[in-house]
């Protein structure tokens, strides 16, 4: 199994792509990201079907998936793989948090079209402390998949008993979900929907068909509690990679101006005290941003010294303030034309690049708290992309959904 698993197409490069298409002539990168196209895609995964690569259950039934990894300490993220209920998100019951780029729905729609499958499951959030599911025997009970990748240890159980299943759909009725990762899928689940019925909304939950009477109106997904004690967020560096026109020096200043800024020597000890004092005031519930600049002999830890000029849950989100403040406010005001953005979660691997000139520039962040999520979501608002990095990733190719 751990030859035929992939992470999510997004943050899959080149490099890995090739690494999982040449483990297993069945790994699940030759369906989400074939480079032959999604009409070789659907040739494959019909092939799979008529021939026994993959079988469909026999009977109705959830999937427990647990995350075992260390992060800070040993952790175990557990959720259950099911199909959810679409919900347009103008009702309100499953909520987004970040903004998508039209370019990949476009491109997974078309291959949805064609597979006719759900092949990478979104990644929901719901609130419910009182509910822990667990397998049918225990913790100790045999997982029907049990793989390690890249140091995470992955396992699968079938939930398949009358009484699991009712416990699972109890659990969470009435429940809203928000959306941690995948808002391109189930956004693409939307549009594959009104594609197949003609521009039309899938019905409201209280009158819909169940998954066997009307999959389309269903997308796969991993749903998990907020209050999981292994529910990890990273955050997502920025790398500036072209900013055209800007005078570095000219946006310093124009930081100053705007903010309070802490400078930091570029030597190891400089270079402690301004990563420690980043993480100081995200412990603190402070907006902070960390700025490293090629050919600077400082660090900058820049701060708002004022208040936030609305009530709204974005006016305290980093990455929000990183966006609309510091590139679209102080960068462009030093006469950036364009800004060219990277996105990591490596850090340290971020700064050795801008300290070699081969990046113009970094912008450290804290991680987006959950609470924080919650809270942009309920207030009907979203953050820039990529402001949310849930550790570790969902692997493709444990389950699929069928849509046919």
């Amino acid at each position: 199994m751990a030859n035929v698993v992939a992470p999510p197409y997004d943050v899959i490069d080149q490099a890995a792509r090739s690494e999982l298409l040449g483990s297993s002539g069945y790994n699940a990168a030759h369906l989400i990201l074939n480079p032959a196209g999604h009409d070789a895609a659907a040739r494959l995964y019909k092939s799979w079907m008529k021939t026994g690569v993959l079988v469909r259950e026999d009977s109705p039934s959830f999937y427990l998936y647990s995350q075992e990894f260390e992060c800070n300490g040993p952790k175990r993220r557990v959720g259950l793989i099911g199909a959810l209920h679409l919900e347009p998100f103008s009702r309100r019951v499953v909520l987004p948090h970040e903004r998508t780029f039209a370019h990949h729905k476009d491109d997974r729609l078309e291959l949805t079209k064609r597979v006719e499958t759900n092949l990478s499951p979104v990644f929901g959030l719901y609130s419910n402390p009182e509910f822990c599911p667990h397998p049918d025997g225990g913790w100790g009970e045999a997982a029907e998949v049990d793989i390690e990748v890249a140091g995470v240890r992955h396992r699968l159980w079938s939930l398949r008993s009358a009484a699991q299943i009712d416990a699972v759909q109890e659990a969470l009725a009435g429940r809203r979900v928000f959306i941690a990762n995948g808002h391109h899928r189930y956004e693409t689940a939307l549009n594959y929907y009104a594609y197949t019925h003609d521009g039309a909304e899938p019905p409201e939950g209280e009158w819909a068909p169940d998954d066997d009477e009307q999959p389309s109106a269903h997308v796969m997904a991993f749903l998990a509690a907020f209050e999981d004690p292994g529910m990890v967020i990273l955050p997502t560096h920025r790398e500036l990679l072209e900013a055209p026109g800007a005078d570095l020096e000219r946006f310093v200043a124009a930081l100053e101006e705007g903010f309070s800024v802490e400078r930091f020597a570029i030597d190891a000890g400089g270079r402690r005290a301004f990563l420690a004092a980043l993480e100081a005031a995200g412990a603190e519930g402070r907006v902070a941003v960390g700025v490293a600049l090629a050919g600077s002999e400082e660090f900058f830890l820049v701060v708002p010294d004022s208040e936030p000029l609305s009530d709204s849950p974005l006016q305290t989100v980093d990455v929000r303030v990183l966006h609309a403040d510091i590139l679209d406010g102080a960068l462009r005001s030093a006469g950036a034309e364009s800004i060219e953005l990277g996105y990591t979660v490596e850090r340290d691997a971020l700064l050795a690049r801008v300290a070699a000139g081969a990046s113009v520039g970094a912008f450290l962040l804290n991680p987006t708290r959950s609470q924080q999520l919650a809270e942009v979501c309920e207030a009907g608002e979203l953050m820039p992309q990529k402001s949310t990095y849930f550790y570790p990733k969902l692997l493709t190719g444990l389950v699929f959904h069928s849509l046919s």
